[in-house]
């Protein structure tokens, strides 16, 4: 028997389905807890993104990671190919030997994670910018006075339009950040304020490892291709000539 699937259609006359959770619960939406950093929208308009020298500060680490994995430091890999966990490590605190460690580890890992940080958003902002000018998201909100941060939050208000519009948005799904730039940014920071006790999961994959668990045949034909990464399905009006 073969199970055919009918892809919903837009009809403003009936109501959403309420989606539930993984125990078959349905969701619980609480206020924002973060109002200080709630996006705001200025009229603004930026200049391209100029392509910017660029120095790679894990070309300047200690192979060993002798500063960064000093001391009382835990080491927890989480799967064999991406993701490592330390424990030990304030990132505010960090000298500037261990910040080339920690870009050479993430040049390794793919993705690090650090559990309990007191770090501020001007000491994160503060860490990114060792690495190099910080990237601005143009067509998206910022917290007021923080062009570089982009707040993710799934409000109630927010919840209620996805569900009312039956919206399915795959750049949501597995996606690089900002490809279509034409430098995109080499490191994403990442802090997490609020999770919910059941689901809400951030995933992260291995780009280079799905490359290498292909067949040759499929290498092959993927090498004689090329791409066109585009931001027009997100910016919607508000597209910017890149010529």
């Amino acid at each position: 028997m073969v199970a055919k699937y009918s892809a919903p259609t837009a009809d403003s006359s009936k109501a959403p389905v309420a989606i539930k959770n993984a125990l078959n619960e349905e969701p619980v939406h609480a206020e924002f807890e973060h109002p200080e950093l709630l996006s705001v929208y200025p009229d603004t308009k930026y200049d391209p993104i100029p392509v910017l020298p660029y120095e790679d500060r894990a070309l300047k680490a200690d192979p060993t990671f002798k500063n960064l994995l000093a001391g009382d430091v835990t080491v927890t890999h989480l799967a064999p190919k991406i993701g490592t966990e330390l424990s030990g490590i304030q990132l505010h605190e960090l000298t500037d030997a261990q910040k080339d460690e920690l870009a050479l580890l993430i040049a390794h890992r793919g993705v690090v994670f650090f559990r309990d940080q007191d770090i501020t958003i001007d000491q994160q902002l503060d860490l990114g910018r060792y690495y190099g000018p910080l990237h601005i998201h143009q067509n998206l909100g910022h917290p007021e006075g923080h062009p570089e941060v982009v707040v993710v939050e799934n409000s109630l208000a927010k919840s209620a339009a996805l569900l009312k519009n039956q919206q399915y948005v795959p750049a949501n799904e597995w996606h690089s950040d900002v490809s279509n730039e034409r430098q995109p940014p080499s490191y994403t920071s990442f802090k997490l304020l609020t999770n919910p006790s059941v689901g809400g999961d951030t995933l992260w994959a291995s780009g280079y490892e799905a490359y290498e668990r292909l067949t040759p045949p499929m290498k092959a034909l993927l090498e004689g291709l090329t791409a066109i990464h585009s931001s027009k399905a997100r910016t919607g009006r508000h597209v910017r000539d890149h010529d």
